[in-house]
């Protein structure tokens, strides 16, 4: 994965009220720690740091930062926080890491190919949208792609199935159910349609059995 570089310059106040107006103004509160030293708050520019993520499949990247005053390192983007309603960035962490150190982190999951237990009418669950690996920053992928095409109804992938090639070492749990087939849900479709035919067929019976024994009477 090739590095993206950003300018980070550090920031000493610090609080929510702070944060708003650094924000207002157009730049990203964030942290940058790692290598055993105490973390460091930095501040981004927002709309460049927008334009990376748009850049990129995925928030889980490498980027070089350079620190006023420290020089430029390589970091893990750790986390980036969104507003809840709006999704406007709220806060970055960046994690230093080193060439020759594995790093652990969660891989988005994409499914490729159309199932053919789709195709027969049945329904593709991607259970698990991310998955924890192991591997050397030079190695870390954006997304690993899934090949559905050939998965029947009933067919469950573990995570143990995917293939991770040898430069990814799988963290998550082996047994774990990460895509499944299920089948069609036809017999569930007709009782509700049944239900609902009996329910709104219940009020005219009712008054057809009271109009006749007004006749009646």
């Amino acid at each position: 994965m090739e590095d993206t570089k950003l300018i980070a310059k550090k920031r000493d106040l610090q609080g929510s009220a702070h944060s708003r107006r650094l924000r207002r103004a157009g730049t990203l509160p964030g942290v940058i720690y790692g290598d055993g030293e105490e973390a460091t708050a930095i501040l981004l520019d927002t709309h460049e740091f927008e334009q990376v993520l748009h850049h990129h499949a995925s928030e889980t990247m490498l980027v070089e930062v350079a620190v006023d005053g420290e020089g430029a390192v390589t970091a893990l983007v750790k986390d980036v926080q969104h507003h809840p309603v709006t999704s406007d960035l709220l806060h970055v962490d960046l994690l230093k890491v080193a060439a020759d150190k594995p790093i652990q982190v969660d891989i988005q999951l994409e499914t490729v190919g159309e199932a053919a237990g789709v195709k027969a009418g049945g329904t593709l669950d991607l259970v698990m949208h991310t998955l924890a690996i192991e591997c050397l920053p030079g190695d870390l992928v954006e997304s690993i792609e899934i090949d559905v095409s050939e998965m029947e109804i009933g067919n469950i992938l573990h995570a143990s199935d995917i293939k991770l090639g040898a430069k990814l070492k799988l963290l998550a749990d082996p047994d774990a159910i990460v895509v499944s087939v299920a089948e069609p849900r036809v017999e569930e479709e007709e009782e509700e349609e049944i239900s609902e035919e009996a329910a709104s067929g219940e009020p005219e019976v009712i008054s057809e059995k009271k109009a006749d024994e007004e006749e009646a009477g």
